[in-house]
């Protein structure tokens, strides 16, 4: 019997015929998987592709619309298309769903569709305000800011809109707790409150207890949004006179500013790999979504409009395309 395998033919020809046709089986075994695993790979690979995907609000189109893009700024491609303002798109975990808050049924409303912009669906149906829709990492809860008390606070509820709960409790006070952001583990979550005098940025437990405030200083610091390595969060402040993003270690320390621009830079987002932070710059004079390392290196603009472009959190999901 013979067996080819490149150079090797003639050394397995003089081993017993048992141990050949061994070989031979075990080599058809190992054939099928290779096989399924190419479609395994193709299938997460496309799921990689959906996670790295970077959500965001435009007005090119002359309203305030959902539009998703590849990190590269490549492909950017309108998602929702009516006359009311559609903002604060929030990709799941996944990559399938989109959260987003909508006004189209005469007050802002947080809204689900899939992320071809298919089955737009109201979840909480309020007759106040509710913005800012977050996913937690597993995809199991949506977080968002509501006035539906009286003052602005943070609420949870199920995917399906159901058990709508309030996490923050802080009436009397003006609170800006209007975005959220998610631990990598879900059991944590910042934000940003004025409860103490002015805009800062706070975490507490996923079930609203604990609540510690992270920055203490006169300026605004707000936008948070956590590393997909739990280690820092990444930030909005004016301390230095001018909108720039910082970083910071979660427990508050070492707050560093990355970004050094003459323009408002903001509404910071981590890539999955936590290896670039997109955000939010007014270049030139008009609103861009830019990108850069998270040294602070590299910055260039992906959406290069003339109109507003605004708002762009990244997928909260590891790896790459």
């Amino acid at each position: 019997m013979i067996i080819i395998l490149h150079n090797r033919s003639i050394r397995l020809c003089h081993i017993s015929m048992n141990t050949c046709l061994l070989i031979v089986i075990v080599m058809i075994l190992l054939a099928a998987p290779i096989s399924l695993s190419r479609k395994v790979l193709a299938s997460a690979k496309d799921q990689l592709y959906r996670q790295n995907r970077i959500t965001f609000t435009s007005t090119r189109d002359g309203n305030y619309e959902i539009y998703v893009m590849n990190p590269d700024g490549d492909k950017q491609t309108r998602l929702t298309n009516n006359p009311a303002m559609d903002l604060f798109p929030s990709l799941s975990p996944d990559g399938t769903k989109i959260a987003f808050s909508s006004d189209r049924d005469g007050d802002f409303d947080i809204y689900v569709m899939d992320t071809d912009g298919a089955n737009q669906t109201n979840l909480t149906n309020s007759t106040t305000y509710d913005g800012f829709p977050s996913w937690l990492p597993d995809g199991s809860k949506i977080t968002f800011s509501s006035h539906r008390d009286g003052s602005p606070e943070i609420y949870v509820m199920n995917v399906d809109g159901s058990k709508q709960t309030r996490l923050t409790n802080n009436s009397g006070c003006c609170n800006v707790s209007l975005r959220q952001a998610w631990s990598p583990d879900g059991k944590q979550m910042c934000f940003a409150s004025t409860r103490d005098g002015n805009a800062e940025v706070y975490v507490m437990n996923a079930d609203g207890s604990k609540q510690t405030r992270l920055t203490d200083n006169p300026s605004y610091d707000g936008s948070p949004s956590w590393s997909p390595d739990g280690k820092k969060i990444a930030f909005i402040s004016d301390r230095d006179g001018n909108a720039e993003v910082y970083v910071m270690n979660v427990d508050g320390s070492n707050q560093t500013r990355l970004t050094d621009n003459p323009s408002y830079d903001g509404s910071p987002s981590w890539s999955s790999d936590g290896k670039e932070i997109v955000f939010l710059s007014n270049i030139n004079g008009n609103y861009e979504i830019c990108i850069m390392n998270t040294d602070a290196t590299n910055q260039r603009n992906l959406t290069k409009n003339p109109a507003y472009d605004g708002f762009a959190p990244w997928a909260f999901r590891q790896g790459k395309l």
